[in-house]
């Protein structure tokens, strides 16, 4: 069952500030199955989908507007997106940029058999470049495989995401241990007690409805991953919004790695979400 649509992919208070005007995207995106009309976009930094861990301003491009105060809560910027933005008809493709606006490859998946992991082209035509705080410019190429013409006019993301946290995560990482633990052994109690506002009250709504247990087993197998240890490994903190990451194992896979959504209420660290991922960080 699904129970996190891409509308609880809520607005959090990262924004860019007040008068900045938001990022715009036009043009089109066509491959051999798909032609994706451009309506939005999102810029945020990563590391490169080519070869090294090279960090990159990767900008994703949709047929779809962007909530950019839901991105924005998420470290993971590109897991979040692919997580609760994309799905059958929500496209997207990642251009990359350097600092100087400079182009340096693409990727996207739209179906199976249907993406590019990193594709760069040097006939790729380029004319974005930074200025005033934005990237702004035009791409444009055509090939056998694809073409796009693309207007982009983004606001040049934040090289941080907020005050880092301890290696330990400190509160807020204490906090999530709490929540692992509770889920682990479906603690109703304490579930209710580390949650945020909006959680608390969605755990209401399926308590009304009989429906309470099989969310936490829902929470527990398919968000949480069945994860039997987790360890902090930091995380960042802004205003009342924190992120916490951990690496962990889970019943079934060993290497796994995330990240936690957290809010500060009253004056104490209650969970939003956590989001789980196969590998490492």
């Amino acid at each position: 069952m699904t129970l996190l649509p891409a509308a609880l992919f809520i607005a959090a208070t990262l924004a860019p500030p007040t008068g900045t005007p938001p990022a715009t995207a036009s043009g089109k995106f066509k491959d051999q199955k798909w032609t994706v009309p451009i309506a939005g976009a999102y810029a945020f930094r990563g590391k490169t989908g080519g070869f090294g861990d090279d960090e990159v301003i990767r900008v994703a491009v949709s047929n779809t507007k962007f909530v950019p105060e839901a991105v924005d809560w998420h470290y993971d910027r590109e897991h979040a997106i692919n997580t609760y933005f994309i799905d059958d008809e929500t496209k997207v493709v990642y251009f990359e940029f350097d600092d100087s606006g400079k182009y340096h490859g693409l990727s996207y998946y739209f179906e199976s058999g249907d993406g590019c992991g990193y594709c760069f082209d040097s006939k790729v035509k380029s004319t974005v470049r930074a200025a005033d705080g934005r990237l702004k410019g035009d791409l444009t190429y055509k090939g056998d495989d694809r073409e796009f013409q693309i207007t982009l006019d983004v606001p040049v993301p934040p090289k941080t995401w907020g005050e880092k946290l301890p290696p330990d995560g400190g509160a807020p990482g204490k906090a999530y241990l709490a929540y692992h633990q509770a889920l682990e052994k479906r603690d109703k109690k304490a579930l209710y007690a580390i949650a945020d506002s909006d959680v608390k009250a969605r755990y209401q709504k399926y308590e009304k409805e009989g429906k309470l247990d099989g969310y936490f087993d829902y929470l527990w197998h398919d968000e949480h991953t069945e994860l039997k240890t987790v360890k902090i490994t930091g995380g960042f903190v802004e205003g009342d919004r924190a992120v916490v990451l951990f690496d962990g194992t889970g019943a079934v896979i060993d290497n796994l790695y995330g990240e936690a959504l957290l809010r500060r209420e009253n004056g104490a660290w209650l969970v939003h979400e956590d989001m789980v991922s196969v590998g490492s960080r």
